[in-house]
């Protein structure tokens, strides 16, 4: 039977245990600055587009605007009154 001895020190173990347990709160607590440092880039980002976003609109709305000014030709709907069609079928009787 293999019988392997093995002897802690009390204060060793809770050496070795406080030693992991920073280890692994620095590296956690690196991965959570990491994490924020890319979510605050992203927001201003979308912050970036969404502004963009609001100045292509304005200028939209501003060249709108200036045709709505400019336009002085009359308009001419496609479809016809019901009136403008009953005038051209009576016109077309009466030749």
């Amino acid at each position: 039977m293999l019988l392997i001895k093995l002897s802690i020190d009390v204060s060793m173990l809770v050496g070795i245990i406080v030693i992991a347990l920073a280890t692994g709160f620095l590296f956690r607590s690196a991965q959570l600055k990491k994490q924020k440092y890319r979510v605050c880039e992203l927001e201003k980002e979308m912050m970036a587009s969404h502004a963009e976003i609001l100045e292509l609109q304005q200028e939209k709305q501003v060249l709108e605007k200036q045709l709505k000014g400019v336009s002085n030709i009359p308009v001419i709907p496609i479809t016809a009154k019901e009136s403008e069609k009953l005038q051209d079928k009576s016109v077309g009787k009466s030749k």
